[in-house]
């Protein structure tokens, strides 16, 4: 019987975008040599070419709006590590799944994790499903110039039929990036656990910054007060309203392909 999973790990998030995104990662001075550099891409179906002006109406995202996010990420400097690369189906939120999609499970070269995604400020709880597999380095720099369905794996494919979404609703799909990105992790004396600082950039000079926190579910809402805490002891205010950075980052791509 097909019912939504219960996640059991939490992941808390605040971004910040444009001008607050340069100012937290001033205050909270960043080190671009210490970070882990990485190239990111993702797809969508783009029909039509949105209007421009400040008064556009945003582009339309099937994809997203439905739930599903394909990204494509490869290290291009691992800051002394092994160079890593994956690509990733994310449901957020999760639909109701059959019962081997319920849990939380891995193999070699694939990853399945179900969590709660909660960006703040205002921290509704999200249950978000991500299906992840390695690529070598050259696999993905390939992937990057090929249509996505070829390179999804068969699990990847059947978890996003349990999605509604068909393989000719992959046929089309356009490559949205470059993304760069770098990520550093930080030990907070307020915060239990590490804190994941991740910042994007992109070649038309958007930029992002998300901090986040990996948790028991059960944790949650400590984890989350003990990093608005660690933010304001850095003078970093809190932003007024919360997105996710990568449906900020699908926007702003797709309104200039």
């Amino acid at each position: 019987m097909a019912q939504k999973p219960a996640a059991e790990t939490a992941e808390i998030k605040i971004s910040f975008a444009g001008t607050e995104a340069a100012a937290a990662a001033g205050a909270l001075v960043l080190d671009p040599d210490r970070g882990r550099r990485r190239r990111l891409h993702f797809w969508e179906r783009l029909d039509g070419r949105p209007a421009s002006g400040p008064a556009a109406t945003p582009p339309a995202l099937p994809l997203l709006e439905r739930g599903v996010v394909l990204r494509l990420r490869r290290d291009t400097s691992a800051n002394g590590g092994a160079a890593e690369a994956d690509l990733t189906v994310k449901l957020r939120p999760c639909p109701a799944l059959p019962r081997r999609w319920q849990t939380a499970d891995r193999g070699k070269h694939w990853e399945y994790a179900v969590e709660e995604d909660l960006t703040g400020p205002a921290y509704q709880a999200v249950t978000a499903a991500s299906l992840r597999i390695e690529l070598s380095p050259a696999e993905a720099r390939r992937a990057e110039h090929s249509p996505v369905r070829r390179t999804l794996t068969g699990r990847q494919h059947q978890l996003l039929e349990h999605a509604g979404v068909t393989g000719d609703d992959l046929r089309g799909l356009t490559a949205l990036g470059p993304v760069d990105t770098v990520k550093w992790e930080l030990r907070w004396s307020e915060v239990a656990e590490p804190v994941a600082v991740e910042e994007w950039t992109t070649r038309t000079n958007l930029r992002f910054l998300e901090l986040s926190v990996r948790t028991g579910a059960d944790a949650a809402a400590d984890v989350q007060a003990q990093l608005a805490r660690a933010l304001l002891a850095r003078n970093v205010p809190l932003p007024q309203f919360g997105q996710t950075k990568t449906r900020a980052v699908l926007i702003a791509l797709a309104a200039c392909p």
